[in-house]
């Protein structure tokens, strides 16, 4: 039985097939390969030789710098830099007086100077002071105590100056012995 006029019009009217989705993806990963292929192929035959190059130039100029340089001097520089590294290694564990000291200029009561200081066992230190008063050494004493930084404070003697002349005739020398808190003689931080 042949077929109705009308399905054969329209048989002939549809499209021709047109490429499927594989021919893309085809078209597509070929030109992710293409790509890739250029970029290996740069890379290969441009960029490594160019590195390849600038190393052997280097290593050139260091063979070079070698030679110009005497096992004397070679051994020169690597005491010099041993002794920078020991020196390093020595700073970065240094306590610090600047920041005591410092905090002492600002809890110094007026009418106080000290004489002598030692620093014992990293948190004790031993001051020496001569003072105008006693009143004077208790406020001085006040302000030890009083001050965050400082975990005790203990007097040991206080006695009439030694010195001679008009300043001292009535001055009091005395001794303290402060603990102080570790933060105080923290290592320092600056380089």
């Amino acid at each position: 039985m042949p077929l109705p006029q009308q399905v054969v019009e329209q048989l002939e009217k549809e499209p021709a097939p047109s490429r499927g989705r594989g021919a893309g993806a085809l078209v597509f990963s070929g030109g992710v390969l293409l790509f890739v292929a250029l970029l290996y192929a740069g890379i290969a035959f441009g960029y490594a030789p160019y590195v390849n190059a600038q190393i052997s130039s280097l290593n050139a100029r260091l063979s070079t710098v070698n030679a110009s340089i005497s096992s004397a001097q070679e051994q020169q520089i690597i005491d010099f830099y041993s002794q920078i590294t020991n020196l390093q290694s020595i700073l970065s564990r240094h306590t610090s007086m600047t920041r005591f000291l410092s905090w002492l200029e600002k809890n110094t009561e007026a009418n106080v100077y000290y004489e002598n200081m030692s620093v014992a066992g990293g948190d004790k230190v031993s001051l020496q002071g001569v003072a105008k008063t006693e009143g004077d050494i208790n406020q001085q004493i006040a302000i030890f105590e009083a001050s965050p930084q400082v975990a005790d404070a203990v007097v040991s003697s206080i006695s009439p100056a030694t010195q001679t002349g008009a300043a001292t005739a009535s001055a009091l020398s005395f001794n303290v012995t402060l603990t102080m808190q570790p933060s105080v003689f923290s290592p320092s931080t600056t380089p």
